[in-house]
């Protein structure tokens, strides 16, 4: 995988490459001019992740082990390999997303719309058609599991040496089955050969999105190796890296690995999932649909979480696809919520199923984008009209 996109044609004339040297020279000055404004920030801000953050993200070569060995040993990660977590970031010509990049491809969208795809020798490539002129970028990675939705991107170099990061104008959204424009994105495309096909994200940025969606992420001088990036939240990701592990034959166990209480282990999930006090202040509060999205910040505030011993994984088996759990059950909430219990708290409106629609129902964050609000509570009139 390479960040050089195929040359352009314009009138009889090649176009450089949107990477090209020349062209990366200027996108400083142009970018704000392409875009219209200043940088556009992303759907679900937060802050640079800490130094301990990417100590826990860009686990070093050498202690990293091809994680096949822990299915050897640990049944239960033959069955994570199915999981969202174990499946959200793949290169763009993985057969899973080539097969959804066709589709658009074919789509009367794709078809009518200025900005669309191309695929020469099995490559993605984002295509904008501007009259006589085409700009073209290659698409090289697909974020996203496919429970939610799946987004395309392309890594460029900046002036800097660094790397930048293009959303791809169109997104997959499991709710519809269907390609619309990614959230955030103006309605209509751009003018340009950037704002054309989407959205540019710069280092940073671009950092914060690989560092959710990986196990390791190498950084060399401040830039991230692409070649060495583990896609996927996988075993090492949040068990640490197993080389000395596998080596010693299970052996060794870092203490570093074992959780210390709860707090610790919804501190793991809230790396990429966010934390209450990452959020600006006023924002954490029962009619704002924005946190809904981030699941440890509902879940803290929670009377449920507050005033017992629950964590992420009294409710989800990190190692099972949501899929084989029944997610929305009532198993989950007769553990602290049985009938048949005399001492428990039972649901005040006399209801014994249905738990989900009443205390935590899917909210949609934008359109086509449904979660579940983990802020779990008897929720008002004004917000049950959401």
């Amino acid at each position: 995988m390479t960040n050089n996109s195929d040359a352009d044609e314009a009138a009889g004339q090649s176009v450089p490459p949107l990477c090209s040297p020349r062209v990366v020279g200027v996108a400083a000055v142009a970018l704000l001019v392409l875009l219209g404004g200043p940088l556009v920030s992303l759907l679900w801000p937060r802050s640079i992740p800490s130094t301990q953050d990417r100590t826990d993200v860009s686990a070093s070569a050498a202690g990293w082990v091809d994680e096949q060995r822990c299915a050897d040993c640990h049944e239960q990660s033959r069955e994570f390999a199915l999981t969202g977590h174990a499946n959200t970031l793949r290169p763009a010509d993985d057969p899973e997303s080539l097969k959804l990049l066709r589709e658009l491809a074919e789509s009367p969208l794709g078809q009518s719309e200025s900005v669309a795809v191309m695929m020469p020798d099995g490559q993605p490539v984002g295509v904008r058609n501007a009259g006589k002129i085409r700009h073209s970028i290659p698409l090289h990675w697909c974020v996203g599991s496919g429970q939610h939705a799946r987004t395309w991107i392309s890594t460029m170099p900046d002036a800097l040496g660094s790397m930048d990061l293009l959303e791809f104008r169109w997104t997959w959204f499991h709710s519809i089955a269907d390609f619309v424009a990614t959230p955030g994105h103006p309605e209509a495309a751009g003018e340009g050969a950037i704002a054309s096909l989407g959205l540019l994200f710069d280092g940073p940025r671009a950092w914060r999105c690989f560092s959710c969606h990986s196990s390791r992420l190498p950084v060399v001088d401040g830039v991230i190796d692409e070649s060495g990036i583990h896609g996927g939240v996988t075993c090492q990701r949040c068990h640490g890296p197993r080389a000395r592990h596998v080596a010693t034959e299970g052996a060794y166990q870092d203490p570093a690995w074992i959780l210390s209480d709860r707090d610790d282990s919804v501190a793991r999930c809230a790396q990429c999932h966010r934390r209450a006090d990452e959020q600006k202040p006023g924002t954490v509060r029962p009619d704002n649909p924005d946190i809904v999205r981030f699941q440890p910040i509902g879940l803290s505030q929670s009377k449920c979480y507050q005033q017992s011993q629950m964590s992420c994984t009294s409710c989800h088996d990190p190692h099972r696809p949501m899929a084989s759990q029944n997610p929305r059950g009532i198993w989950q909430c007769v553990q602290c919520h049985d009938p048949a219990a005399t001492d428990h708290t039972l649901c005040g409106a006399g209801m014994a199923d249905n738990c989900l629609d009443c205390h935590m129902p899917a909210v949609e964050t934008v359109p086509h984008l449904p979660f579940t609000d983990h802020w779990i509570r008897v929720r008002q009139e004004s917000e049950l009209a959401r």
